[in-house]
């Protein structure tokens, strides 16, 4: 299906010619003379502002696309040989009511926002943002390919506010050397926005249409630069982190200390190899300022996806994104930089009598990536390397060591071509190659992927979308058959005549392909419309991220949507989706049927509703390896609130449940609320309560060959708090915390008989089960962080973490019993202080 797709449309795609794009609307750029400084004070005293001219017509955005503002804006640019300098007048009525919330940087909030964005390559699809509100709270990130953005990017630059009776100001100072431009450039891309926060109304110059299918490609122009002399190209940040460990009583074991003091040194850095061209590098990283991932139980066969949060690794991560799977916006492909400093996978051997002390995570020894552009190509390179992880192995008064986790080193390369129409054409290639010994050589030695994918415009408003993707995993015959086994391919089910299980082989290969026709753009209608397939040996896990292979699916999506503000609702968005997908040997995995509906009211609050529709499908990872067994068909509906967030205080809630009719049913409830106690203090709470019943949840393979299922009663419990206090917008306070309980109790123990029964009642059979797989597991993690930005680029961090985990063997949720008990578990307390310090030599 996939091949007869791809042959009758690329023809059709390189027949349309890229059109020539319109004329865009232009500001010019006067130069600062070189007997005056500019004083960055928000005032626009200096004469230089009086020569420059000025942008005025602004449009909105939303809520009523194309309508005049509801005040007006004046925007005014000049530049001297090191910086660019922009100086928005934002008018208002009423400044009494202007809103500036005090939060700590690159946090968004309902604010009144001025939003400075520079194509400074005039390639159309990328660019710098710069922001501020009121309050002097920056943000910036990056714009790529024309609509995606980057929150990670972060730069060092500088503004102003002031405050008058005609509205609010705010004056950029952005330095040349954070930008990337051709040494020629007379003319970057440039947009303003603004954003009136009691109105909850963007206004934007030029205009940045909703309707459109791109975004940075609607800018205008700054004209007229003369940009003299070579910008700094090194940015060195050193740093120097000091930490303490209390570690909860481990018993006898001699290796683990209650208090573990620890520092280290390292430094981050980036410079310009060319003026289109970043190196940026870490060496010896350390990321205690990270927020701890949430707890979770998963008794699923497949692994849970966890968001990067590293501020390396996510800044710039758009440029190596390859996505293999999407759903509901989140998306995974060949490259998860998660694996990179992961937790060591080896597990040491231990006499009887032995103590053992296992690293929590891989030490990252440096990484460097090198980013931007190169003709009409964008570029990425990445490499990292971690440390050769050893346990210690206490025997009496001996110690030894073992390995658990390889010297490794990770690479990534990406490129694009970029064509004037939006389209793009790119490639990937990435590769993990492991230094193995005796101990860690049940790991793959080396793991290749590499793809192209593609974003064909058509008519400006349709595009074909799609990928191609091939890996090669080599390594030991046991490396390799543990692979075959994995749930991620499965190879030994029994009831799977595509698959061929060789516990001989040394490697792994495979390819995965998509391709897809969407309507981008509009006013009104958009839709989507794909094909796609993994085979069965295709494995991208080793620096990227696929829950399984053997798969070819299918899916639609149609959307009727209206932004056009009525006097009770401001937008409303309709969608109809259906999917499905089917393994190698044609059993139907999935399918699914979604109809849902969203709206904006005109008071800002919203709401959304939608119904689901499953029919039966075959699960072939429901023995873990053995043979599969058809489900039931599944019913479920889902609703959410959200009141308008502009409020003091803010409420929303999530819920969903279904079933199948068969004994299997749940209900989730997710509410959450906001308080802004003033304009620099704010509390926000959540609580997630879910109630699962699976009649035929997997226990496990005993050994005397049944697969053994059971009726599990879950009920999970978590709190999430919150609080936020910004001193200064350079100086603020977060704390995190959150308890959590998932128990399980099963019971009625089943047996698989035959999974392809069409009556549920005849797949499985009663029988005996001696062992207890009740759990109740217990939690609470914290991360409080104060961050001082001492001087632009340069902060300070004072961290405390701490986690708690216990288990009980009952599985009915006690509310009192388990919430109580969890702060009397044992904790692991991290106090860490981290200086950096950064130097533009």
């Amino acid at each position: 299906m996939l091949q007869m797709l791809s042959s009758a449309v690329f023809p059709l795609v390189m027949a349309v010619n890229a059109a020539a794009p319109p004329s865009a609307p232009h500001v010019v750029a006067v130069p600062v003379p070189e007997a005056i400084a500019l004083k960055l004070d928000g005032e626009f005293s200096e004469a230089v502002w009086e020569h420059a001219p000025a942008i005025t017509d602004f449009r909105q955005r939303d809520p009523k696309e194309g309508a005049q503002p509801s005040f007006a804006t004046d925007v005014r640019v000049a530049y001297d040989s090191t910086s660019l300098y922009v100086a928005v007048a934002a008018h208002d009525s009423d400044p009494a009511h202007i809103v500036g919330l005090r939060t700590r940087r690159d946090t968004s909030s309902p604010s009144d926002w001025i939003r400075v964005m520079i194509d400074s390559f005039h390639d159309r699809r990328s660019a710098f943002e710069f922001a501020v509100n009121p309050a002097g709270v920056k943000m910036d990130r990056y714009w790529f390919n024309d609509g995606n953005d980057d929150v990670g990017w972060d730069a060092v630059w500088d503004v102003a506010v002031s405050r008058d009776a005609t509205g609010w100001r705010a004056e950029f100072r952005i330095p040349f050397s954070q930008l990337r431009f051709r040494p020629d450039t007379t003319t970057f891309g440039f947009a303003v926005i603004r954003e009136i926060g009691r109105l909850n109304e963007t206004d934007t110059w030029p205009l940045l249409a909703k309707s459109a299918n791109g975004f940075v490609s609607s800018f205008g122009d700054l004209t007229n630069l003369r940009v003299s002399g070579s910008p700094k190209r090194l940015e060195v940040v050193p740093y120097v982190v000091g930490q303490v460990t209390t570690n909860p009583p481990a018993g006898a074991n001699p290796l683990i200390d209650h208090t573990d003091p620890q520092g280290s040194v390292g430094v981050d850095l980036k410079y310009a190899v060319r003026p289109g061209m970043t190196l940026t590098a870490t060496v010896n990283p350390d990321f205690g300022q990270v927020e701890a991932d949430p707890a979770v139980v998963n008794l699923s066969a497949f692994e849970t996806f966890f968001s990067e949060r590293r501020p390396f690794f996510v800044e710039g991560s758009g440029m190596f994104q390859f996505d293999v799977d999407c759903n509901d916006g989140q998306c995974s492909g060949l490259f998860y930089p998660r694996r990179i400093g992961r937790a060591p996978r080896g597990e040491p051997a231990l006499p009887d009598g032995a103590y053992a002390s296992v690293p929590g995570q891989t030490t990252i020894l440096g990484a460097a990536k090198l980013t931007g552009r190169a003709g009409k190509f964008s570029i990425g390179a990445m490499n990292a390397w971690t440390a050769d992880e050893n346990a210690t192995i206490a025997l009496g008064t001996s110690r030894t060591t073992q390995s658990v986790e390889p010297l490794t080193s990770y690479s990534v390369v990406r490129a694009r071509r970029e064509f004037e129409n939006q389209s793009t054409l790119g490639f990937i290639a990435t590769s993990t190659n492991r230094r193995l010994a005796a101990d860690t050589s049940f790991l793959p030695g080396n793991a290749y992927t590499g793809g192209v994918d593609w974003d064909w415009r058509l008519w400006k408003r349709y595009a074909i979308q799609g990928y191609w993707a091939g890996s090669s995993v080599q390594g030991s015959a046991a490396a390799i058959d543990d692979l075959q086994q994995s749930t991620v391919h499965s190879f030994q089910r029994p009831d799977a005549d595509n698959l061929h299980y060789d516990p001989a082989r040394t490697s792994l290969d495979g390819y995965g392909a998509m391709l897809a026709l969407s309507k981008i753009g509009g006013e009104r209608v958009r839709f989507n419309t794909n094909v796609g397939v993994k085979s069965p040996g295709f494995d991208i896990n080793d620096v990227g991220f696929m829950q399984r292979a053997d798969q070819r699916t299918m899916g639609n999506w149609l959307q009727w949507r209206n932004d056009r503000p009525s006097k009770r609702v401001r937008s409303f968005r309709f969608n109809l989706n259906q999917w499905a997908g089917w393994n190698f040997s044609g059993d139907r995995n999935f399918a699914g049927f979604n109809v849902n509906a969203h709206w904006m009211f005109a008071n800002n609050w919203s709401t959304g509703a939608g119904a689901n529709y499953n029919p039966r499908g075959f699960d072939d990872r429901a023995t873990r390896g053995g043979p599969g067994a058809f489900g039931n068909r599944m019913e479920s509906l889902w609703h959410y609130f959200n009141s308008d967030e502009r409020h003091p205080v803010s409420a929303g809630y999530f819920v969903s449940w279904g079933g199948d009719r068969k004994g299997t049913h749940w209900l989730s409830l997710n509410p959450n609320v906001t308080w802004r106690a003033s304009t620099f203090l704010s509390a926000s709470g959540g609580f997630r309560w879910q109630h699962d019943v699976n009649d035929a949840q997997w226990v496990e393979h005993t050994a005397d060959g049944r697969y053994v299922f059971g009726h599990l009663d879950q009920t999970t419990v978590a709190l999430t708090a919150r609080v936020n206090y910004t001193v200064t917008p350079q100086l603020s306070i977060q704390v995190y915390a959150e308890p959590f309980v998932s128990a399980g109790d099963y019971t009625a123990f089943k047996a698989l008989v035959n999974g392809r029964a069409a009556r549920y009642g005849d797949r499985y059979a009663a029988t005996d089960y001696a062992s207890n797989p009740d759990f109740d597991y217990r939690s609470f993690r914290t991360t409080n962080v104060l961050r001082w930005e001492y001087k632009p680029g340069s902060a300070l961090f004072v961290v405390w973490q701490q986690g708690r985990e216990d288990t009980l063997d009952t599985g009915r949720f006690a509310f009192s019993r388990d919430f109580g008990g969890i702060f009397s578990a044992p904790s692991r307390n991290v106090f860490l202080v981290k200086w950096s310090y950064w130097l533009n030599p």
